[in-house]
């Protein structure tokens, strides 16, 4: 079996519309060649060399693309680190809704108080709750067992952009009581947004599911897997809808399925 040599591109000539005709005329008789001599191997060859050439164009490609990410990464932080003049500008539209309820007879007094502050930008629609109430007795008899109670409370909901996966941000809904948002920048110049939370939270992504006690992530749901750093099983545990993991006389895997 023998195989046509490869004639060498010609030199280039004539006007730059010319040059590029003759360079697009050689790559297509390089085509053509290329496709008589692959017809004349033996196919198991062909397919075992083309899945190799394959396999490594792949991972020649994802380590590229590493590359240029972190080559992205590493140029928008020294942009920003090094910028004399920076410049962001930025569409909001603010709201803010008050409600109040107001009860009075002689026993007392309860008055709710309820807001809510709505903001939206190209980044994010985010949305904070609060609620007060304050009861206040009325008279000396209710007064010498009870005087006042006060309560108040915040929430948050936040749907847009919830983190950062390097320069690339990430879309979802934060929910949680007590939390707050500020956008800020890196030590690299990487803008990122932290969630300031005092409570419990959940952050909801398309790819994952976590949830937040203050600021330590304890369970995450990803990849059909349920990732959590402590539980507590009030009832039963079945695994595969044919075994149940019981606790009567110490641990013991039961076969319950038919």
């Amino acid at each position: 079996m023998s195989l046509t040599a490869f004639a060498p591109p010609p030199q280039p000539a004539g006007t730059l519309p010319q040059q590029l005709m003759q360079q697009y005329t050689y790559l297509f008789r390089m085509s053509q060649q290329l496709s008589a001599a692959l017809s004349q191997l033996e196919g198991p060859a062909v397919t075992a060399a083309a899945g190799a050439a394959m396999a490594a164009a792949g991972a020649a490609d994802d380590a590229s693309g590493q590359r240029q990410k972190e080559q992205y990464q590493n140029l928008r932080a020294l942009v920003i680190k090094s910028a004399q003049t920076v410049e962001k500008q930025m569409d909001t539209l603010t709201q803010t809704l008050t409600g109040s309820y107001v009860a009075a007879s002689d026993f007392g007094t309860y008055v709710e108080k309820l807001s809510a502050y709505l903001e939206a930008n190209p980044e994010a629609l985010t949305q904070y709750y609060s609620f007060a109430s304050d009861l206040k007795a009325g008279t000396d008899i209710l007064g010498k067992a009870f005087n006042s109670y006060v309560a108040e409370t915040e929430g948050y909901i936040r749907t847009g952009i919830v983190a950062y996966d390097g320069a690339v941000p990430v879309y979802g809904v934060a929910v949680g009581q007590g939390l707050s948002a500020e956008d800020v920048t890196l030590s690299d110049g990487t803008a990122a947004v932290y969630i300031h939370p005092r409570q419990f939270r959940s952050v909801f992504t398309a790819s994952r599911l976590s949830f937040y006690q203050d600021d330590v992530e304890v369970a995450y749901l990803s990849n059909n897997r349920l990732y959590i750093t402590d539980a507590q099983i009030t009832g039963r545990v079945f695994l595969g809808g044919d075994w149940q993991l019981e606790r009567s006389g110490g641990l013991t895997l039961k076969w319950i399925g038919s």
